[in-house]
């Protein structure tokens, strides 16, 4: 990963569990967050996300903003820029 939008998305991305964070997410969501940056940090290009059984396909669509999300669960999501290098500006939405 390139950047980060935020510092808890750097620390859930680190599995670093900071108060603000837990007081935000349960510890179960963490972990499935972690487990889809991780796929995020691994992807060669936006195109091998998209096609990844576990995306279903919804890593290609962009929003208003210009960034690509992925669900984890309900309307929670992360959230990202694809530059050249890889993903960068990644956030957790809640």
């Amino acid at each position: 990963m390139q950047s980060f939008a935020n510092k808890e998305s750097e620390e859930a991305f680190h599995g670093i569990y900071s108060h603000a964070i837990r007081k935000a997410l349960p510890t179960e969501l963490l972990k499935a967050i972690e487990r889809r940056m991780d796929l995020i940090n691994c992807a060669e290009s936006l195109e091998s996300l998209c096609h990844l059984p576990a995306m279903r396909g919804e890593a290609c669509v962009r929003d208003a903003h210009g960034k690509y999300s992925i669900p984890v669960t309900g309307n929670i999501r992360i959230a990202f820029r694809w530059e050249k290098e890889g993903p960068a500006d990644v956030e957790i939405k809640f």
